[in-house]
C-alpha cells in the first residue's frame, strides 16, 4: 500500500531531518576538541544576548558567553563556578544537545518561569517539571551560532575579548581570564 504523503505528514519528516541534523552536529559538537580559542572582531560582534539566559553576580559589571548541553556532564558541573565570580554577567546559550533527552531537558530550562534554577536542577540531577511554550526556536539558534563561531565543545566560554576557553574550568581561572579580557 503507498502512503500519501500529505501536509502533517511533510511536516513531520522536515521536523525529523531537522532534529536529524541537529542531534548530528551536537554530537560533534560535544565530542570533538576546541577548534577555536579566540574569536575575530567580526566573530565577536555576532554574539548577541539573544537566546541567553543570565545571572548576575555582584554589580555584573563583566560579562562571558556560555554555550552549554544538558547531554554535558561538565556543563552541568560548571555551574557552582559562575556562582564564585565577582560583578559578572553570565550569558548562557543552550544547546538542544545530541540526544532527544538532551533536547527535551533544554527545551524545559528554556520554556521554565525561572530558567536558572531549572537548569541547577537538572545540575544536581533532580527532574524539573516538562514545561511547554510556542517558541523553542532560540536553542536551534544557538546551534547554528555555535557552529558559525566555531566552537566544537561544550562548555565553551566566550570572553569580552574574544578567547575561548573549552571545557571545565575553575572559578578562579574563569576570573583571571576576565580579568585579562577587561578593558582597563
Amino acid at each position: 500500500m503507498a502512503q500519501v504523503l500529505n501536509s502533517n505528514t511533510l511536516m513531520t519528516l522536515i521536523a525529523g531531518a531537522g532534529l536529524l541534523a541537529a542531534a548530528a552536529f551536537g554530537a560533534n559538537l560535544l565530542s570533538s576538541p576546541a577548534a577555536v580559542t579566540q574569536l575575530d572582531e567580526r566573530a565577536l560582534k555576532s554574539l548577541t544576548t539573544d537566546g541567553t539566559f543570565k545571572s548576575v553576580q555582584g554589580d555584573g559589571s563583566r560579562s562571558i558567553h556560555v554555550f552549554l548541553s544538558a547531554d554535558c556532564k561538565f556543563c552541568l558541573q560548571i555551574e557552582p563556578e559562575f556562582d564564585q565570580l565577582n560583578n559578572v554577567t553570565v550569558y548562557r546559550h543552550l544547546l538542544p544537545g545530541h540526544t532527544k533527552a538532551g533536547r527535551l531537558k533544554a527545551i524545559d530550562v528554556w520554556c521554565s518561569d525561572n530558567q536558572i534554577r531549572a537548569w541547577k536542577k537538572i545540575g544536581e540531577g533532580l527532574v524539573i517539571q516538562p514545561a511547554k511554550c510556542g517558541d523553542v526556536a532560540a536553542i536551534d539558534g544557538n546551534l547554528v551560532l555555535a557552529k558559525r563561531l566555531g566552537l566544537t565543545s561544550t562548555p565553551s566560554i566566550v570572553f569580552e575579548d574574544g578567547h575561548v576557553s573549552s571545557g571545565m574550568v575553575s572559578s578562579s581561572n574563569i576570573a583571571a581570564r576576565i580579568a585579562l579580557s577587561t578593558p582597563q
